[in-house]
Parts: structure tokens; C-alpha cells; sequence
């Protein structure tokens, strides 16, 4: 389960990477002209998360113990992204993507209470 939870924190990341890059690219983020400073901070979240779930994944399938921790961390900020995700498609009506967050948002779940229960974050250097 642990090496399935580093390769969903990889996948998601660079989903989430390409994503925001088709979004900005293809002008699809309207709030850049209405709400220039929360979208920025909001991506600039976005991004970090997407890094920090990279860099956490491939760092813990080398078996370092900061790794996992990173990729623990990771996937707190993701759970937090999808929830808040999920909210706002919700709000648009938006069906199809309220239902990929909460998929997304319950696996994210299990990836967490896994590292809970396998003791995948011990308090070791």
C-alpha cells in the first residue's frame, strides 16, 4: 500500500501541474482578471502541493525516512485541495468534477490513514 500511495502522490502532482498549466495556457481561469491576488495565492498553494507530492512519492520510494514524512505532509495539503475543490464545483453544479474530488478526497483518505496504521511516519532521522 505504501509504494501505491508514493505513486498516487507522483500521479496526482503531475496531474495537478499539467492541469493548472492547460487551465493558465488556454485562458481558462477567469479570477486572474477579477480576483488577481487570491487566484495567485491560491496557485501558488496549488503549486507547492503538486511539488511537495513529487518530491515526497519519489523521495519515499527511495526509502527515506524524510521522504515519507514529506509525502505524509503532501498529502494533507492534497486533502485539503480536493476538499476545497470539490466545494467549489459543487457550488458551479458541477457534477462530474464534484464526484472526481470526492474520489480523489476519499483516496486521499485511505493513503493517509494507511501511513496512520503501517507506522510509515515514525519520529526516526
Amino acid at each position: 500500500m505504501k509504494k501505491a500511495g508514493n505513486i498516487f502522490g507522483i500521479f496526482i502532482g503531475i496531474c495537478m501541474l499539467g492541469m493548472w498549466g492547460l487551465l493558465l495556457f488556454t485562458g481558462q481561469v477567469k479570477e486572474i482578471n477579477t480576483e488577481p491576488f487570491r487566484i495567485v495565492a491560491h496557485l501558488f498553494s496549488e503549486g507547492i502541493t503538486a511539488i511537495l507530492l513529487i518530491l515526497g512519492g519519489l523521495l519515499s520510494l527511495m526509502h527515506g525516512n524524510r521522504g515519507e514524512r514529506l509525502h505524509f505532509v503532501s498529502l494533507g495539503m492534497l486533502l485539503y485541495s480536493v476538499l476545497t475543490a470539490g466545494g467549489y464545483y459543487l457550488q458551479l453544479n458541477n457534477v462530474a468534477m464534484t464526484i472526481m474530488f470526492g474520489v480523489l478526497f476519499v483516496a486521499t483518505v485511505v493513503f493517509i490513514v494507511s501511513n496512520l496504521t503501517k507506522g510509515n511516519c515514525r519520529n526516526e532521522s
